[in-house]
C-alpha cells in the first residue's frame, strides 16, 4: 500500500477491490480463451465434410488432429520464456494474431498435408496464448479472487468449444466447411487489433523490469485514480535476475520439486481428460448406450467442468489450494470407480459423468492456478507455460493409450478402474506441491537468499 510517496506495488495489486479495470482484464482474457476453444475443436466438426469432399478415409484426418495437439504443446514450451523476457501483452497480441492468420490460411488448404501443417502452426499460436492470458489475469487479480479469476478465464475455452458446434451447424450447410475457418480466423485477427488499444502490460512485470516508470504510473492510476505520480517511489519485493534464464529458475532450487510435481500433475490430469473426451462416446456405445446418449455424456462432462471450475476456484481462494485440488481429484477417483462398477441407467450415468467432469476438468485449470500463484513474476509465464506444454503431451498420450486399452477388450469397469492410476499420481503430485507451497512473498524472500 501507499506510505507517504512510496507504493508497495505487490501489496497494492493484492488488496484492490475487484473493479472496472479488473473486469476489463477478465473479459479480454476470457475472450482469448473463447477463441482458443473454438479453434481447437473446430476441426472435429469440419472433418466429416472434408472426408467426403476430398474423398479420403476418416483415418487420414488423424494427422490433422495430432498436429494441432503437438502445436499446442510446442507453442506453450517456446513462448513462455519469451513472455518473461518481452512481456505478456506483446506475446498475447502476437499469438492471437498468428493463430487467426493460420486458421484463415487453413481455409485455403488444397490437401491433407497442407492442412496438417497449418493446423500445427495454428496450434503454436493457441498454445502460446492460453497460459499467457491466464498469467496476466492472475497477476492483476486481487489476492482473494485470484484462483476464481483464472478459473473463470478458462471457462471461456468451454464456451468457445460449444460455440464452434452451434456455428458449424449453421455455417457449414449453407456456406461449406471453409466458412467456419474463415470466421474463426477473421475474428481473432480483429480482436488482436483491439487488444493493442485495450490490453495493458502486467504491472508486476513492468515493476520487476524497472524500465518504464511512466507506464507503471499509468497502470496504477487506471486501477485506482490518483494513486501515483512522478514523485512516487515504487517498492518492489521481486527483482529481475539478469544472469539466469527463466527456465533455469523454474527448474532450479528451491523450485525443483514444486515444478516437477506441477508437470506430473498436469500431465496425468490432461491424460485422463483427453482419454475421456476421445473415447467415452465409443466406450458407452459399446456398452449398449445410443450414439446420441454418448454425445450427451460428453456435453455433460464439459458442463460439469465449467460449473466445477467456479466452485473449485472459489474453494482454492478460501482454503489451501493444494488441499482443494487433492479433494477434487480424490472425488474424481471415486466417481470414476462408480462409473465403471455400478449398474446404472441413463440418468444415473449422466449424473456421474457430470460429477466426474466437475472434479477432473476443473482440476486442469486448478494446476494453472497453482502455477500462477507459486512462481515469481520473472518466471511466472515460463513456469505456467512449461507446465501447460508438458501437460499437452499427457493429452496426446491419453488419446493414444485409449486405443491400446480398447484393443485389450477390457470391460467397462476395467477401463475406468485403469483411470484411477493417473488420478492417483495426480493426487500425489498435488500433495508434493503442497509440501513446497509458499506464499508469493515467501517465495521472493526464499529466492533472495538463494542469490
Amino acid at each position: 500500500m501507499k506510505r507517504g510517496n512510496q507504493l508497495d506495488i505487490q501489496e497494492f495489486l493484492d488488496s484492490r477491490p475487484f473493479g472496472g479495470f479488473h473486469w476489463k482484464i477478465l473479459l479480454l482474457c476470457f475472450a482469448i480463451l473463447v477463441f482458443d476453444g473454438f479453434d481447437v475443436v473446430v476441426m472435429g466438426f469440419i472433418a466429416p465434410v472434408v472426408v467426403d469432399e476430398w474423398k479420403i478415409s476418416p483415418a487420414a484426418m488423424g494427422p490433422v488432429f495430432g498436429m494441432c495437439l503437438l502445436g499446442l504443446a510446442v507453442g506453450a514450451l517456446i513462448v513462455g520464456p519469451l513472455s518473461d523476457k518481452l512481456g505478456r501483452r506483446k506475446v498475447i497480441m502476437g499469438a492471437v494474431f498468428f493463430f487467426g492468420v493460420m486458421t484463415l490460411a487453413s481455409a485455403l488448404s488444397p490437401n491433407i498435408v497442407t492442412l496438417s501443417i497449418l493446423r500445427f502452426l495454428t496450434g503454436l499460436g493457441l498454445g502460446a496464448s492460453q497460459p499467457n492470458a491466464a498469467t496476466l489475469a492472475a497477476e492483476y487479480a486481487p489476492k482473494k479472487y485470484r484462483s476464481l479469476t483464472v478459473m473463470v478465464v478458462y471457462c471461456g475455452f468451454t464456451l468457445g468449444a460449444a460455440s464452434a458446434g452451434f456455428l458449424a451447424n449453421w455455417l457449414i450447410p449453407h456456406y461449406g466447411w471453409t466458412s467456419i475457418l474463415i470466421a474463426g480466423g477473421i475474428v481473432p485477427i480483429v480482436f488482436a487489433a483491439l487488444l493493442f488499444f485495450l490490453l495493458p502490460e502486467s504491472a508486476r512485470f513492468v515493476a520487476v523490469k524497472q524500465d518504464d516508470k511512466k507506464k507503471l504510473i499509468r497502470i496504477v492510476n487506471a486501477i485506482t485514480t490518483g494513486t501515483a505520480d512522478a514523485s512516487t517511489v515504487f517498492i518492489v519485493h521481486e527483482h529481475q535476475q539478469t544472469n539466469k534464464a527463466a527456465l533455469r529458475l523454474v527448474v532450479g532450487k528451491p523450485h525443483t520439486a514444486a515444478t516437477f510435481s506441477l508437470w506430473v500433475g498436469m500431465f496425468m490430469n490432461l491424460m485422463t481428460v483427453y482419454f475421456l473426451n476421445s473415447w467415452l462416446p465409443l466406450i458407452m456405445k459399446d456398452n449398449h448406450f445410443s450414439l446420441a446418449n454418448a454425445a450427451l455424456a460428453i456435453a455433460m462432462f464439459q458442463v460439469g467442468g465449467a460449473v466445477g471450475s467456479i466452485a473449485i476456484g472459489r474453494a482454492m481462494d478460501r482454503f489451501s489450494s493444494h488441499k482443494a485440488m487433492m479433494a477434487a481429484l480424490a472425488a474424481a477417483g471415486v466417481f470414476t470407480v462408480l462409473l465403471g462398477n455400478v449398474d446404472q441407467g441413463l440418468y444415473s450415468m449422466m449424473s456421474l459423468v457430470f460429477l466426474l467432469g466437475f472434479c477432473i476438468v476443473s482440476a486442469n485449470t486448478g494446476w494453472t492456478v497453482m502455477a500462477t500463484t507459486y512462481y515469481r513474476t520473472e518466471m511466472r509465464a515460463t513456469g505456467t507455460s512449461w507446465m501447460t506444454g508438458i501437460g499437452r503431451f499427457g493429452g496426446i498420450f491419453g488419446v493414444s493409450i485409449g486405443a491400446v486399452l480398447l484393443s485389450f477388450k477390457w470391460s467397462f469397469g476395467e477401463l475406468f478402474l485403469a483411470l484411477t492410476v493417473p488420478i492417483g499420481l495426480a493426487i500425489i503430485a498435488a500433495y508434493i506441491k503442497g509440501c513446497h507451497n509458499t506464499s508469493e512473498k515467501e517465495a521472493v524472500l526464499r529466492g533472495a537468499h538463494g542469490r
